[in-house]
Parts: C-alpha cells; structure tokens; sequence
C-alpha cells in the first residue's frame, strides 16, 4: 500500500487545518490562519507531484500505512512550527537541513513508519515541500503589504467628509470631518413583501395585485382631471403608488446587515440624501481602519475585519463610464489611478474574492441614467458575483426607489431592505457627536447642541426635514456658523438653498472629468440659478401633488430640458439652438455640482426634499408679484388654493416672505375670506393663527389688531366645550397656540390664554412651553407631595414629559420610587428613564425598584436603567436578578 497522489489529497485538507494554528500562534505578523492553511497544501501538493513521478517503489512513503501517515506528518509539522513560520515573520526560508534532521529523528522514534530503502527521499520532498509553502507564503506577505496600502489610501479617500464651500459671511470655509467621528448608523426596513417598484405592475401574488389595481385605478382616477403633460402623468401616477405602499418588514440597524443577517448579497434602496453612500464609505472605513472602532455598532462591523475580508467600494456611474474594462479590471484601474495605491500584485482581489473574503459594496445603480446601459451593469453584476458562489463574500447594491425596476435582481439571494429616516435619537445621536467633533470647550459644545435640539424641537417642519441626513447636516453646518438657527423658517430654507446650489460649488475646483467640464455653463451666471430653480418648482408643483412628504415631484428629463430652454431665452435673450444647449449644460451642472436637484433613476429628477420645491414655488410666485408690481397676484393665490394640502406649505411660507404690512393685508384677506362651513371648520381661523406662528418680523406693529384678533380667537376656541368644537379642531388650535413659543406673539397669547376658562391642567401644558416651564416644574414639585396618589400620580407622569433634568426634579422623583402608591413609583421610574441621568443616587434607587413587589415599577425601572446604558457589575447583575 502505497502514499498515492490520490490519497494524498484527502489527507492534505485536514492536516494543514489542524497544523496551522500551531504556526499561526508564532507568527508575529498580521497573517489569516486560513494562508498558513493554504501554504501548508501547496507544499505538501507539490512533494507529492513530484513523488508522482517516480517509481511506486522509490517514493518515499512506500513502506507506510496511510492510516499512520497522516498522523505522522502533523507531528512532524507541529514540531517544526518554530521554523515554518520564518517566512511569515520576514526571517528568510526554512532551514531544509534543519527540518531534514527532524524528519528523520521523529520517523525513527515511531514504530509505525518504515522508511527502509527510501530514506534518501527525505530531503527532495521536503526541498520541494519548503519551495512550494515559501513560495505560497511569500506571494502572500506581497499581498499583505499591498492590502495595507490599499485600505489606507480606502480609508484617505472616504473617510474624510469635506465640507468646502460651504460658508457664512464672516466665516472661514469649514474644514474636514473624519467620517467615523460624525457618523449615525441608520436603519433599515426589510421589504416583507414582493413590493414592485416599477411600472407596470407584475407580481405573482394575484391578490395583492389586484388590490395594486385597484389603487392605481383609484390614482389615475384623482389626476384625470389635471392638465399635465402625459409623461409627467405618468411620473407622478408611479411616485404616488410609491408613497402609498407598505413595508411592514422588521426594523434594525443597518450595521446588521453585516453582522446578523444570512443574506450574502442584499440590495438597498434610499431616497436622495438617505445616506446610502456614506453609509457604504462607513462600512469600507471601518473595515481598512479597525483601530479606530469604539462603539458596539462598529465593533459589529468590524468582525469581518477578523475574518480578514476586503472592502472593496465602486460608484457604479463611474463604472458604467468605462465599461470597456470588466470589474475585477475596474478594480485594480480604480485602486491605481484614482486611491493611487501602489501597483498591485497580479490577481490581488482574486485572491481575496476566492477566499470568500470580500465586502464588495456598490453604490449608485440609479446614477446609470441609460435604461439599457442599466440593464447591462446589473447583468455584469449578477455574472461577477456567480463567479464566487455561495463562499463567504458579501455584496450590498444601492439605489434610489425611483427608476428601480424590480427585475434587476428577482433572486431571493438579494434581499431588499429601505433606508429608514432619522428618528430623534439618532438626530440627537448626529447633533452630539457634530458639536464634540468641532468644538474643543466640552461646556460650549453642549451649549451648541442643546440650542440646535431646542431649535429642531420648536418646528416640526424643520425638525422632518431633519430626517434625512443630508439637509441634517446643511442644517447643523448652518447653525455651526451662525450659532443658532434662523428664528423664521424662510429664512432657514433660503440659507438651505443658497449653501446647496451656490455656496456648495463655489469654492470648490472645477478641475474633474471631461464630462463634468462640459457642464460649464456659457450664458447663465450663478444670479441666474436660483431664479430658474425658482421657475422649475413653481411648474413642477403645479403638476399636483405626489402624497409623498418628503419627495419633490419627479420631473421628465426632457420636459425639464424644454421648460430649461425656454425660460433660460427669457432671461438671456438668445437663439433657441443656444437655450437648449445651455439648458443641457445646466442640468448637468445640478446634477455634478449642487444637491438641490437630484437625478431620479431613468431620465427623471426631483428636488431633494420637498420643502425646498414648496419654498422656491413660493418665492416664485412672491417674484411675480413684485416684477408686476401687484401684490394681486399673492393675495389671488392664496384666495384660490388656500385650503388645497398640496398649496398649505407653499401660502404659509410665500406670506411669511412679506414685508409686515403686506403679510397683514395677505392674513386678514384669509381670517375674512368666509370658507365653506367656516362656523363649523374654522379653517381660516387655523391658517390665519399658522401665520402667527411663522413669527414674521413687524407684522405686530404693521396690524396689532390683527395679531390680537387671532390670539383672542384661538384662546375663546380652546376653552369651548370640545364636544362642541371637536377633537380635531381643538388638538390643532393647542399646536398652533404651543408653535406661538419664542415668538412676539407669545406672552399676549398666554395671557389670553390664562383670562380664557381653560382647565387647569391644559392651562399649565401652555404654561410649561409659552415661557414659563420653570413655574410649572416648581407646581409639579409640590403635587409630588399632595396627599392624593391621583394628583401624585399626574405630578410624576407630566415631570417626565416636561424633560427638565434638574436637580430639584430628580431628588423629588427619586424620593416618589419610595411612594406608597405603586402607580406613583411606577411613573416616577418611567419619569427617571425619560430625563436620562446617571448619577449615582439615581442608578442605585432604580436598581433599589428592581426589587418592588410591583412588576409596574420593576419594568419602569428596568427600562430606565437600560436608557441609561449603564454596564456596572451591579447594575447587569441587577438586571439579570429581575429576570
């Protein structure tokens, strides 16, 4: 019985496995176990290739039971560990002779391995032997050090987030952020179900496609009656199917992906400025800089960096721009010429891609504008991914929803998931970890962000705009230079769209690719941008609405070129030939160089959010107004589309751009205007007390009365007798006369509020948020001590929901943990969770109601302590008791 080739094969796997980690703990290098492994049978193959070439009789296992060989060799390998791993510390070759003498000392002490008659082969095979792992392991160490040059010119090039151009008056240019330092893991919504996110609508679900008819019928029904172009129709008929639809999938973070899911290949879909791009340079960053992780959502992430994988990370547009090259060729064009990396080893991502080491992330497939050109990225894609199957590496895809057509990736191996907007704690999150990065004094970072969450706080509109990453960091850049935010939101939205369509681009260099340098624009200057931006979303919101809340009105690329061509003659006066080019070169501009205005998927383009659609439609309209000299034009406006949703955002901000006599005249024709069911509704009434709330500048002085006439008419409204007003009428009227806080507006309409019968309880809700929150704490305070558990009770609840986290309301609500009532220690416990303090006192009377006889409180206690993120031996220790 003989060491054949054949046999030799399956005794190769399981013994360079079970022998590398021997070497493995000698190495002092950065070196994966899995390419000393691989070393280990190449060496052991090419001995025995070369044994194949000789007699049955001359080899050297000849005489030997391949029960026993096996054995043998890993005794022999583990005993020359020592040696083995010179190469892998850059201590030169084995020494064979070395190795040779303890072969041979090894083969004599064991009875059952008889090299008689053979012992001659001993230094060929292991000549062979070291030539073939030093060989294996010297390719490697090249790898090695061609990995780490790549991950830190990966990590040079992503990591730091740039913020030229982006500047005050007064202000230098803001410098760079590493990326890391700002960073907020997002989530992601998992699709639950086959959605279609194209048109038209296929699914093998024969329910719920008929239900999908059913609803587009019912959409095509409510804008048959618009006058908008077909193809414009046919956009807004698929933005709003996309509105509507459901995804009821779980929720998590989107760092899970990596770390939790079991899909290797995923797809995920954002809105513009939902941070699918950062969110993949974060994961390529932290995988090429391991040191720098620190929280548990990078430590997750960063176990594929144990696993020794590679990230690799590819904007798909600037691919499918040199499509000449396949993608492992891209790759190494890319890491060369644009990282400039030093020149790689032949094979280098091969070798990590058939290891199944690989993070490939792809970002952008909806940059690739040509349908057909789309269609091949995606096959090219799929084809890539076939070659390495079912081996370790994983791959992310990201698209906008728009132009994403379900067939780009029908199989179950890529699993969708939806970028979820900003939740507070994560604006919190972003806020805390903005100011930390660019503030030194720890007690004026604090006070920068408690006036920035104060400020988002105030104003949900600008608070929604907030969720999505992008504006959140305009906004925070905005405050950053002027340490607080505009107290007018039109003058936050101006500011918004000046830094994203002038200031962004202004001072950055226009050195790039030929295709970007065709976009200079030749007639039009940087005054003349806004002022078209400003005509493009009066038309396109004109078209109707989309239901969607955040999106702008997806807008035909060609019908925007037309409507470009047009207004840019009116404003420059030249040929049509020469409009239509410059049209071309300024969409091209957008679409390089500012933020504003967002490619959409195939041939569409949409405003970024649509607050900033609604904000230039009215300043548009203000525009005309004042070009014609009648003020006509904004009262007609208001007086045709005043109660229409799709308009409201639109009024409110075009009044609040008035100069203070103006913006009265334009209130009172609303509080006067007499609407259908007036008595009933009192619509004009709200929308009149909404323009209170937009605090515009002088319009007290401008019309007193006005103001006053409103104020009085809001407070008589709240103190009527909700079952005569209604429910919905009387939630609106306290969120108007609450959005009054800070304003001019705000002590008159307390005080009314105050004269008005208005119980006592709602009374001191408008107390707490119009001027006189500390009043009302002290009031709390004292109730804690009532002796009625009801009134207890209600104290402990509302001092959670005031968020004040002094010291006198946390004494207090530590000392109601010891109340009689367990329903009073309960809502002090949730109460304690709500204002998030970890001082000592605090953790231990909560880990002190862990042991309440009440499961109310040990649940309220419970979860206060998980807020607070507190990890002491005692704290878990307490927690696992309450188990």
């Amino acid at each position: 019985m003989t060491f054949e080739l054949a046999t030799a094969g399956k005794i190769i796997a399981p013994l360079a496995g079970k022998v590398a980690p021997c070497i493995f703990d000698k190495v002092r290098s950065q070196i994966n176990p899995n390419e000393i492994e691989k070393a280990l049978k190449v060496g052991i193959k090419k001995a025995q290739q070369q044994e194949a070439t000789l007699e049955i009789s001359q080899q050297l296992f000849y005489r030997c039971s391949p029960d026993y060989i096996e054995t043998f060799l890993e005794k022999f390998l583990k005993e020359s560990a020592d040696e083995l791993q010179k190469p892998l510390n850059n201590q030169g070759e084995p020494d064979v002779k070395y190795l040779v003498e303890l072969f041979k000392r090894l083969a004599d002490e064991d009875k059952h391995i008889n090299l008689e008659g053979c012992d001659r082969r001993i230094e060929p095979w292991l000549e062979e032997f070291v030539r073939g792992y030093f060989q294996e392991t010297k390719a490697y160490l090249r790898m090695r050090v061609a990995r780490e040059d790549y991950l830190q010119q990966l990590a040079n090039y992503y990591d730091d987030v740039k913020f030229a151009g982006i500047r005050v008056a007064g202000q230098e240019t803001d410098k760079s952020e590493k990326l890391v330092n700002i960073f907020v893991m997002p989530e992601v919504e998992e699709e639950k179900r086959q959605d279609t996110m194209s048109f038209p609508i296929v699914d093998s679900d024969k329910n719920w496609l008929k239900a999908s008819v059913r609803e587009l019928q019912q959409i095509e029904q409510k804008i048959s009656s618009e006058s908008i172009p077909d193809r414009q129709s046919e956009l807004l008929r698929e933005q709003r199917f996309l509105a509507q639809r459901e995804r009821s999938g779980r929720q998590f973070s989107a760092a899970q992906l990596l770390s939790q899911t079991k899909a290797e290949n995923v797809v995920i879909l954002g809105e513009p400025g939902a941070g699918k791009t950062t969110l993949l340079s974060y994961f390529a960053v932290v995988l090429a800089e391991p040191d720098s992780v620190q929280t548990p959502e990078q430590q997750a992430i960063a176990s594929l960096q144990s696993q020794d994988y590679l990230p690799i990370l590819i904007r798909i547009r600037d691919w499918a721009r040199n499509l000449d090259r396949n993608l492992l060729e891209y790759l190494r064009y890319f890491a060369e010429n644009t990282l400039h990396t030093k020149t790689l080893p032949e094979s280098f991502f091969d070798r990590w891609l058939e290891a199944g080491r690989a993070l490939i992330l792809l970002d952008g497939l909806d940059e690739v504008t040509q349908e057909a050109q789309r269609y091949e990225v995606v096959r090219r894609i799929e084809n890539f991914l076939g070659r390495y199957p079912s081996n370790g590496n994983r791959a992310i895809v990201t698209s906008r929803p728009a132009g994403y057509k379900r067939d780009f990736f029908r199989t179950e191996a890529f699993p969708h998931y939806w970028l979820q907007p900003f939740g507070d704690d994560r604006i919190e999150t972003f806020i805390h970890a903005w100011y930390d990065s660019r503030i030194a004094d720890s007690a004026e970072a604090q006070r920068r962000q408690q006036s920035l969450q104060n400020a988002l706080n105030r104003n949900d509109r600008i608070k929604n705009l907030a969720r999505n990453p992008l504006l959140l960091t305009i906004i925070a850049l905005i405050h950053r230079y002027e340490a607080h935010l505009p107290k007018q939101r039109h003058k936050l939205y101006d500011r918004a769209v000046e830094t994203l369509l002038v200031n962004w681009d202004a001072y950055k260099s226009w050195e790039g690719d030929g295709d970007t340098k065709n976009h200079l624009c030749q007639h039009l200057e940087p005054d003349d941008w806004r002022r078209l931006m400003a005509q493009v979303a009066y038309w396109i919101h004109t078209c109707g609405s989309t239901e969607d809340e955040a999106g702008g009105t997806v807008i035909d690329k060609d019908e925007l070129i037309d409507f470009l061509a047009e207004a840019i003659r009116g404003l420059k006066s030249i040929e049509r030939y020469q409009a239509k080019a410059e049209a071309k070169r300024f969409l091209g501009f957008v679409r390089e160089r500012t933020g504003l205005l967002n490619e959409q998927g195939q041939d569409c383009y949409a405003f970024v959010h649509k607050t900033f659609q609604e904000y230039l439609t009215a300043e548009e309209i203000d525009y005309q107004a004042d070009n014609e000299g009648e003020f006509d034009i904004v009262l007609n406006c208001i007086g045709d589309r005043l109660h229409d949703s799709h308009w409201r955002e639109v009024l409110l901000l075009l009044i609040a751009q008035q100069k203070p006599k103006k913006a009265a005249k334009a209130i009172r024709r609303v509080l006067e205007r007499g609407s259908k069911y007036e008595e009933w509704l009192h619509r004009d009434l709200l929308f009149a007390g909404w323009c209170l709330a937009e605090d515009i500048k002088g319009l007290k002085g401008a019309d007193a009365g006005l103001c006053d006439e409103v104020s009085q008419r809001l407070a008589a409204l709240d103190a009527e007798d909700e079952k005569k007003v209604g429910r919905r009428v009387r939630e609106q009227v306290f969120e108007i006369l609450c959005s009054l806080e800070e304003t001019a507006f705000e002590k008159e309409a307390l005080a009314l509020l105050k004269e008005a019968e208005i119980e006592e309880e709602r009374l001191l809700k408008y107390r707490s948020v119009l001027g006189e929150r500390n009043a009302v704490v002290e009031i709390y305070i004292e109730r804690l001590a009532d002796e009625d558990s009801w009134v207890r009770l209600r104290a402990a609840s509302a001092l959670g929901g005031l968020k004040v986290a002094s010291d006198g309301v946390v004494d207090a609500l530590v000392q109601s943990l010891k109340d009689e009532n367990s329903w009073v220690r309960g809502n002090a416990a949730w109460a304690l969770g709500g204002l998030k303090v970890a001082s000592d006192g605090v953790v231990d009377a909560l880990v002190q109601s862990l042991k309440d006889e009440n499961s109310s409180v040990r649940s309220g206690a419970a979860s206060a302590l998980g807020g607070l993120k507190m990890v002491s031996d005692g704290v878990v220790d307490a927690l696992v008791q309450s188990l």
